[in-house]
């Protein structure tokens, strides 16, 4: 297959285009077997091998394998290949919070080591049990998905959530796909986190956030639909993302929310963040009538 044709079919799948030198470094490779594989069954059609594609391709990125070579590792590109196309966003994920130095690096440095890939520290129980947890979670609908995760504030370094979303591609039969490169993301200030937390126990009806982003140019949009949460990510000129969350996949999202609040204030109880949220509940609810008033 010509280099041209290659990135025809990246640029279909809003993938990266690949240089000559990494394609000659996957046609050395049993990864670049499969590769190929994939690229004429997706543009056959099959819409489904965009998350190998995706795979192969972050994988060959020079960011990622510096990252990795810092760690230690070792591995050649045909498991590296094998792995992240298991494992798939997630392993991309962690990667990249240890290049960034977030406050999920120790974690995700930990998944890598379960994962064979890193060599594992030598540290005292102690401090491999104050390393912060890495964790998320995805609620998928039928066009779009989300990825809830904890975070840390830039600013004060204060516990939050983040949610991702994305909007599924196109085509036809086989497991769907979703535009992850192409996500749109919206961290929650604290203030936030105990507003969609009074929101979730239905104790609001809906609530919109706006102003984030670099560009001030993000808003997320929640309301309670009575049999269903409906939450819609929107960013200037993009396509909105929209997904419904059931009252079991919202589930997570509030213990989720309580574990960050609470380690943001450890002196308090879950029974004095309830409370907190009945009042702001309230006051939310008193302001709405007076505004309607007037």
């Amino acid at each position: 297959m010509k280099v041209s044709e290659i990135a025809v079919i990246l640029d279909q799948a809003k993938l990266p285009a690949l240089t000559r030198e990494q394609l000659h470094e996957l046609a050395r490779s049993d990864a670049g077997k499969g590769f190929g594989l994939a690229l004429r069954a997706f543009a056959a059609g099959d819409v489904a091998q965009r998350d190998a594609l995706e795979a192969t391709v972050r994988a060959v990125d020079p960011r990622v394998r510096a990252t990795l070579r810092g760690l230690g590792a070792s591995a050649a590109l045909d498991e590296l290949v094998a792995i992240a196309r298991v494992e798939q966003r997630r392993f991309f994920d962690a990667v990249e919070a240890i290049a960034q130095r977030s406050t999920r690096a120790a974690g995700a440095r930990r998944y890598l080591v379960e994962l064979g890939v890193v060599p594992a520290l030598t540290s005292s129980p102690a401090a491999e049990r104050a390393a912060p947890p890495y964790y998320s979670f995805h609620i998928f609908g039928s066009s779009a998905a989300l990825c809830i995760s904890e975070a840390c504030t830039r600013k004060g370094n204060q516990h939050t959530v983040q949610i991702e979303g994305t909007i599924a591609l196109g085509g036809a039969g086989g497991r769907r796909a979703f535009d992850w490169p192409n996500k749109i993301t919206v961290q929650l200030t604290v203030q936030e986190c105990y507003q969609l937390l009074a929101l979730l126990e239905n104790k609001l009806r809906s609530l919109k956030f706006d102003g984030h982003g670099r560009e001030h140019d993000k808003s997320l949009w929640i309301e309670f639909q009575d049999s269903h949460y409906f939450v819609r990510l929107i960013q200037r000129n993009r396509t909105a993302v929209s997904v419904p969350v059931s009252a079991v996949d919202a589930i997570p999202i509030v213990s989720l929310l309580y574990k960050q609040l609470l380690a943001n204030e450890p002196h308090l109880a879950v029974s004095h963040i309830q409370t907190m949220t009945d009042r702001l509940a309230s006051m939310t609810e008193a302001m709405l009538t007076r505004g309607v008033r007037r």
